[in-house]
């Protein structure tokens, strides 16, 4: 018989055997598993799930309590990774028979979002998500920044260091985009301190805050040099947030002074810049999209109160199907007007009917109404009002400012 709970501390050195098989990591093992409180960002092991039969861990994945960002307020979201099935127990649908479980106590527990790295789309797919988050990697020569002169001044950031700064630029960043994770969120800054705790002449991690002439800190660049494949070095960002314009450009000065040291800046982008604003030889510049993050809706409801609202007034009705929680289907009048705004369930006949992978796209706004009427794939039907639904559902920044 097998069985689905969340892990104990006891079951942690095996949830990373599993994760050995399935990533293809090479590691050393003690014959006896050392039992562990825990991952060094403080994972508890409550964040885990897995699939038992007679004792023995065959499948798992791991659910991160997370807030992030959503249309200017704040939204709790379970960030899922680690999945992975011993080869021997693979197409047996345990993976299934956790999300079963995992989705129905993320709703109880207040999550309105579930975010995933997918390893392929259509599977995640079967359980509600979908392609709500891309970013753009880009190339651009290093010395297309030579002349790139913003004034300020650069301060590099140790492990144990004053993070306050850092926290600063960052929460400054989110506040606009939605998926931006809150790293506040979790206690004693542990976020933070696992983000700035990279020693730069062991791992070759480097971690910059650049403050403007009047000695305020605009933005941060986390960078790690690679080698290009040609004989040559990268320069790979891991990480840049900016309060503003002039913060983004300040934090850029920096691949300038190092053009001799590296060939190219690679970094994987938000798709709300356009990276041919970064230099004046857009010819030199590589671009790909890569649809990196999948979203869900956990809670349809939340999700259309937390929503930003159109200008004026106005109302609709969206009729939402979804498959893997029976809570989030049915038909939900949104009205609104200057003064407020209110969702309540309706037996109204619906404006728009959708399922929840397409609903999922709507609210975060990773798809605006018209764009998302052009997809090839089946789940939305535009039944009426169309001005409405169309000023609600708008395109809006997206980042995911974390991995998991």
């Amino acid at each position: 018989m097998i069985e689905i709970r969340r892990l104990e501390a006891g079951d942690m050195p095996w949830l990373e055997r599993i994760h050995a098989v399935v990533y293809n990591q090479r590691r050393e093992f003690p014959k006896e598993p050392e039992v562990k409180e825990g991952e060094p960002r403080g994972h508890p092991p409550r964040w885990s799930w897995g699939a038992f039969e007679r004792g023995k861990l065959l499948s798992c994945m791991t659910e991160i309590d997370f807030l992030m960002r959503f249309d200017g307020g704040a939204a709790k979201m379970s960030g899922v990774g680690g999945v992975g099935t011993l080869p021997e127990a693979r197409k047996g649908g345990l993976v299934r028979r956790m999300f079963e479980r995992m989705l129905p106590e993320a709703y109880e527990g207040g999550a309105v979002f579930s975010s995933l790295i997918p390893f392929s789309h259509d599977y995640y797919r079967m359980f509600g998500y979908e392609t709500c988050c891309a970013l753009c990697n880009v190339g651009i020569p290093a010395r297309d920044f030579f002349a790139h002169k913003t004034g300020g001044e650069f301060e590099q950031v140790f492990p144990g260091g004053d993070t306050s700064a850092l926290q600063e630029i960052h929460s400054a960043y989110i506040a606009g985009l939605n998926h931006g994770i809150c790293r506040d969120y979790w206690p004693e800054g542990r976020s933070w301190k696992w983000f700035a705790g990279s020693d730069p002449y062991s791992t070759g991690v480097f971690l910059y805050i650049w403050r403007d002439d009047g000695g305020t800190p605009r933005s941060y660049i986390k960078y790690k040099g690679r080698e290009d494949g040609d004989g040559g070095h990268e320069m790979s960002v891991v990480e840049l947030a900016f309060r503003d314009r002039e913060g983004l450009l300040g934090a850029l000065g920096i691949v300038g002074g190092l053009s001799a040291q590296y060939r190219s800046l690679k970094w994987a982008m938000p798709t709300f810049i356009d990276p041919l604003d970064l230099s004046g030889n857009s010819w030199g510049i590589t671009q790909s999209v890569e649809p990196k993050y999948m979203t869900r809706v956990v809670n349809v409801r939340a999700a259309l109160e937390a929503m930003r609202r159109p200008e004026g007034e106005g109302e609709y009705v969206v009729e939402v199907e979804d498959g893997n929680l029976a809570a989030n289907c049915g038909r939900f009048l949104v009205e609104f007007a200057p003064g407020g705004s209110r969702v309540s369930a309706t037996r109204r006949d619906p404006d728009l009917r959708c399922d929840i992978r397409a609903f999922s796209q709507l609210a975060t706004g990773y798809r605006s109404l018209g764009n998302a009427l052009l997809s090839r794939r089946s789940g939305l039907e535009l039944l009426g009002n169309g001005e409405a639904l169309a000023r609600a559902f708008t395109l809006r920044p997206q980042h995911v400012t974390e991995s998991f």
